[in-house]
């Protein structure tokens, strides 16, 4: 004996093909709509770029490997000390000493905390030399992680430059 499928339920409702296809079209539908939409809100919040001129950084990379042979040839012992002041600014003291022990003058340095997520955060350090290959300044950071930056110069040109994962509390 077979049932009878063609008669509604006792509620009055009847599973139909049409209605299995709309359930579908619809499931599918709202998944898509979701999908645009998140990939529209990705790109346009983040655009996962680093360098605001990509192309021209990749070019320097041979320059940039060269300079980074050079800087290990000269054997120099930089040092930085940081740490978090009462009033909640970060003072810093860098030290440049050649292979020698002895202080390397006639440069100008810059140290930068760089925010690893938002560029919006970094910060540079007001350096003031001190004389004998030292430096001090301070800047307003907030505590988290950083990339510490240090750059040194000789004129106009880049003799040392180092870049270090940091915590700051």
């Amino acid at each position: 004996m077979q049932a009878d499928h063609s008669q509604p339920s006792p509620t009055g409702f009847r599973l139909t093909g049409r209605m299995v296809l709309l359930i579908l079209i619809a499931f599918f539908g709202v998944v898509i709509v979701v999908n645009l939409f998140m990939a529209y809100v990705a790109v346009n919040t983040f655009s996962g770029l680093q360098s605001q001129r990509p192309y021209e950084t990749g070019l320097d990379f041979n320059r940039t490997i060269k300079n980074a042979g050079v800087q290990q040839e000269q054997h120099w012992q930089v040092t930085s000390h940081y740490e978090r002041m009462k009033d909640g600014r970060v003072s810093l003291k860098l030290s440049l000493r050649d292979k020698n022990g002895q202080p390397v003058d006639g440069t100008t340095s810059k140290v930068s905390l760089l925010s690893p997520v938002n560029a919006l955060r970094d910060v540079v350090f007001d350096l003031s030399p001190q004389g004998a290959g030292d430096f001090t300044g301070t800047a307003v950071a907030d505590a988290g992680q950083w990339d510490l930056v240090i750059e040194v110069k000789q004129g106009t040109a880049e003799v040392f430059r180092s870049v270090s994962r940091v915590s700051l509390r």
